[in-house]
């Protein structure tokens, strides 16, 4: 069979020990009224807790009545949809921790095990089914994270009146990051199949080969680096950059534990975050940070990802957030590296994205490497319906150019609190009618080729 490649362009491959939780806990505490929780306003903090648990206590004492009441069936069929919402917010929760638990190498392994399952088979060894086609491998590029030390808020901030006795955040520089992300690669494309794996992975028998092919991205934050270092680090994983896929495939699974042997084509692009203080185009001295790697990535041809969007996993302030995600930033970006090959992450479909939707239209329509993907949206076929309506709602020209740069992708593990699994994502894909096959083929085949590799 032809080697044909599904791609997706957006996941993450991070556990717990990458993310920077107390930068997201320490920004909802800035966003606290002015002296909420003073030393001497800091009984409000226990008496909130117990209010609370006072009234859920109430609310299952009704419950209880209710349910010991003579009329307790109805009350029953009215409240049992409120408990199996319950529990599959709990069991999505519950999912996700299980699979951040484990080390990168496990969980490449643990999302062929899934694709693989008998039960909700997508994957075989006639290749992975989408629609009516067959690709025989999958590129995933897992994009990185900068959750360094540099962008979250210094000691003090939130803590004023010292009633955090510990406000000295734990430190998560991405060299780490990047050591736990190739040493995982390394064991996913070196483990065998066997019947020991197959214990654990029920679906990888001794017979099944690995199907990855592994590309990430580097998450760079330039404010947290000096002009001279992210010259160094665009020299040391791009400086050879070819964007030939060959190139990428003969270092795959070839990381010796050491970062400093690591050179051009471990990475295939670079991912930016926003929300973690990533101003796309900032004012003063900040900006010959981003158009240095601008003009690298612009001139090399370096694909560029970038977290869409105000959600996510935020550690700024309410304001500057708004400021540095908003679309008109990359507007200004485009205006002065028109060539830059960009994908604005999380494309927003419905009626309350409707702004950002037709600014980011209106980039993908005016430059020629912008491209859109549909990673976390897409956990339900309405937003396929409403992809649909919005392609056809465009004049046959622009419908054309748009769909040829949308791109799939599943923000897998992220978007486990949305959707059940990993095929579960890919399966929805498949199967929508929304979208004609040479659509579906376009995106999650064609297009993300020419995004990621000449």
């Amino acid at each position: 069979m032809e080697e044909r490649a599904f791609f997706d362009v957006h996941l993450h491959a991070f556990n717990l020990n990458h993310p920077s939780f107390s930068g997201f806990v320490r920004r909802l505490l800035r966003e606290l009224p002015r002296g909420f929780l003073t030393r001497r306003r800091l009984w409000r903090l226990p008496v909130a807790i117990l209010v609370g648990l006072a009234l859920l206590a109430l609310g299952l004492a009704l419950l209880l009545v209710c349910w010991l009441a003579p009329a307790r069936r109805v009350v029953r069929s009215a409240i049992s949809p409120v408990f199996r919402l319950f529990k599959r917010l709990v069991g999505r929760l519950m999912n996700l921790l299980f699979v951040m638990e484990n080390d990168v190498g496990s969980l490449f392994l643990l999302l062929e095990n899934c694709l693989r399952d008998p039960y909700s088979l997508v994957l075989c060894d006639e290749g992975l089914h989408v629609g009516n086609e067959r690709y025989t491998r999958i590129v995933l590029t897992p994009l990185m994270m900068d959750f360094g030390y540099k962008s979250r808020t210094p000691r003090g901030a939130v803590n004023a009146e010292k009633w955090i006795r510990y406000d000295v955040p734990g430190d998560r520089p991405i060299v780490e990051q990047v050591v736990d992300l190739f040493r995982g690669i390394r064991d996913y494309v070196g483990t065998e199949s066997s019947l020991a794996l197959a214990e654990r992975y029920p679906a990888l028998g001794p017979e099944t080969r690995r199907v990855f092919e592994i590309y990430p991205f580097l998450g760079l934050n330039p404010a947290n680096y000096t002009n001279e270092r992210i010259g160094d680090l665009l020299e040391k994983y791009f400086g050879e950059y070819t964007g030939r896929r060959e190139d990428f495939r003969e270092r795959l699974g070839k990381f010796d534990g050491d970062i400093e042997h690591m050179g051009s084509h471990f990475f295939a692009g670079v991912k930016v975050y926003p929300p973690l203080g990533f101003d796309p185009w900032p004012e003063g001295n900040g900006k010959a940070k981003v158009e240095l790697l601008y003009a690298t990535c612009s001139e090399k041809g370096i694909p560029l990802t970038t977290h869409g969007g105000s959600g996510g996993f935020v550690a700024v302030d309410r304001e500057e957030l708004k400021t540095i995600t908003a679309v008109a930033k990359w507007a200004a970006v485009l205006q002065h590296y028109p060539e830059l090959k960009v994908n604005l992450a999380h494309f927003p479909l419905g009626k309350g994205d409707k702004g950002r939707r037709e600014a980011t239209v209106d980039l993908v329509l005016k430059y020629a490497n912008v491209y859109v993907d549909l990673s976390c949206r897409a956990t339900s076929d309405r937003y396929y319906q409403e992809l649909k309506d919005l392609l056809q709602g465009l004049p046959a020209a622009e419908a054309e150019k748009l769909r040829s740069r949308i791109l799939f992708g599943t923000n897998f593990a992220v978007n486990l609190m949305w959707i059940d699994s990993y095929n579960g994502y890919l399966c929805l894909f498949s199967r929508t009618a929304a979208l004609t096959q040479k659509e579906k083929h376009a995106f999650c085949s064609v297009n993300p080729e020419r995004f990621l590799f000449r």
